[in-house]
């Protein structure tokens, strides 16, 4: 079977107004309105405007919900402002295309417009239903911040603020289909934990884990590693008790670059120095797990450092196994039809984490997270396939096998190859992921495929080099340790010690 290809590079639509002058006094009148262009009905989206003279300090708008970056312009919204020029940008996720430009407001100035967005490829007719894992808590409307960035799942850190919305009846809430808001993360010591009641926690520790062993007996509680920068992240690993690792999270935000990692382990010097370094070393650690033989899903979302950051800036797209779904010559997989239908399958893997590119990968006719088996002897052959909607530069697609590059490409050069992946040979266990990167120059912007797993003989693929790194880093962390006081230093032991053992005992085949 042939790889398929879809690239939609949309950058922006440019628009330009000008106001009509109609006499003379401070300031003017501007009614905006937007659509969904394809379905012609009212929507709802973030916008983000600014004076032409001051680019990098943003205009408070009356009467509207902050987007963290930006505020939500839900459906139509009358911006009276002193005279001038203005420059604006709608973006309603990473589905649409933006719509940017700038206008003029003179002396009296009155006038109405409406903005048609256009959308470059919907994801959930596709079957691929896109969540934030972390969201902040915040006294603006989720339900509402979600409509504007087209987002159907989200965890908060916290209850969802239940006040009604400006400009919104009792019977006219905001809306999109689906929409499930779990309130039952909380996160600690670098860790989040889903499915537990904020009045059954584990008692308060210093020791992320301790409340791991806390749940080590309950099936409806799942695990995920917020920080991979983590110093107790070998630890954590050891306890075999982590389902999920964010691969996307608050080191990658709009509303600043973070260049360093903190609470952890610094970035390696290879990658040390550039804007893109810190998401490459997170991308690098989930590599190495994977190479130490780990099944454990990748997650994306905000983080609890993304307060003013759009919701669902990095999100997981999640799609059910389906017999239907094994080519992209014909679409029948549909969108997953319940909330725990949709953490059952981001638990699985069948996902990709974004904050950029629209990437619906497959590998020998099958969705990510699906386990290829074979008996020594054999030789799988499998097929990657790719379809791709984007609106930023790529800089590169590739397919890694085993952490090593088996297929990379500039976008041009894969049209000009008529869009077909090098097969996949392969004779012993493994993992397979595909990604692509953006041209972006404040932090890392990607899609990453959740992994496809190859087991030989019912045996993962474990590395000593894997095995050696995390090694090395519950060294660093134990030196870091040996500077508490004793009666601190005493509840990591029985922790460590355990982790000891446990990464020796995988070393040694």
């Amino acid at each position: 079977m042939n790889s398929r290809f879809y690239q939609c590079v949309c950058g922006f639509v440019l628009l330009t107004w000008v106001t009509n002058s109609l006499a003379s006094a401070a300031g003017g009148i501007l009614n905006l309105t937007v659509h969904d262009e394809a379905t012609g009905d009212p929507t709802t989206t973030r916008m983000e405007i600014v004076r032409s003279d001051k680019p990098d300090k943003p205009m408070p708008i009356r009467k509207t919900v902050s987007a963290g970056i930006g505020v939500v312009l839900d459906r139509s919204l009358e911006l009276s402002l002193p005279d001038g020029g203005y420059q604006f940008r709608m973006i309603r996720g990473p589905e649409y295309r933006i719509i940017a430009g700038n206008f003029a407001l003179e002396k009296t100035s009155l006038d109405d417009h409406n903005v048609d967005l256009p959308r470059m490829v919907d994801m959930q007719i596709n079957g691929w239903t896109s969540g934030d894992c972390c969201v902040v808590a915040s006294p603006n409307s989720l339900p509402l911040r979600m409509v504007s960035e087209d987002l159907h799942v989200a965890a908060v850190l916290g209850h969802v603020d239940a006040n009604p919305v400006a400009r919104r009846q009792e019977d006219d809430p905001p809306t999109i289909d689906p929409m499930w808001i779990r309130e039952d993360a909380i996160v600690h010591d670098g860790l989040i934990f889903y499915g537990l009641s904020h009045d059954e926690a584990p008692p308060t520790t210093e020791i992320g884990s301790e409340w791991i062993r806390e749940l080590a007996d309950d099936p409806n509680a799942k695990v995920a590693v917020e920080n991979p920068f983590a110093w107790p992240l070998p630890v954590w690993l050891a306890s075999g008790r982590v389902d999920g690792f964010f691969v996307l999270g608050d080191w990658l935000r709009l509303d600043r670059k973070v260049l360093s990692v903190k609470d952890g382990r610094e970035t390696q010097s290879l990658i040390k120095g550039s804007s893109q370094s810190v998401g490459l070393w997170a991308e690098q650690i989930h590599w190495k797990l994977l190479e130490a033989g780990f099944r454990i899903a990748p997650l994306a979302g905000g983080g609890d450092g993304s307060r003013d950051t759009p919701v669902g800036y990095n999100r997981l797209y999640v799609t059910e196994s389906d017999e239907s779904y094994r080519s992209h010559d014909e679409t029948k997989s549909s969108p997953v039809a319940r909330t725990d239908d949709w953490w059952r399958a981001a638990w699985s893997g069948q996902s990709v984490a974004t904050n950029g590119p629209m990437l619906r990968p497959m590998l020998g006719g099958q969705i990510p997270g699906y386990v290829f088996t074979a008996s020594h002897g054999e030789v799988l052959q499998l097929q990657p396939e790719v379809m791709l909607a984007v609106r930023d530069p790529v800089e590169y697609l590739e397919v890694i096998h085993n952490g090593q590059v088996h297929y990379s490409a500039k976008l041009d050069e894969f049209a000009k190859s008529g869009g077909v992946i090098p097969k996949l040979i392969v004779k012993e266990s493994g993992w397979v992921t595909m990604r692509v990167v953006i041209e972006f120059d404040d932090h890392f912007r990607a899609a990453i495929s959740s992994p496809w797993y190859i087991e030989f003989d019912g045996q993962p693929r474990i590395t000593a080099e894997a095995v050696e790194f995390f090694q090395q880093w519950q060294i660093e962390y134990e030196d870091r340790l040996k500077r508490l006081p004793p009666e601190e230093l005493a509840k990591h032991v029985p922790f460590v010690q355990a982790a000891r053992a446990f990464w020796e005992n995988r070393k040694t085949p």
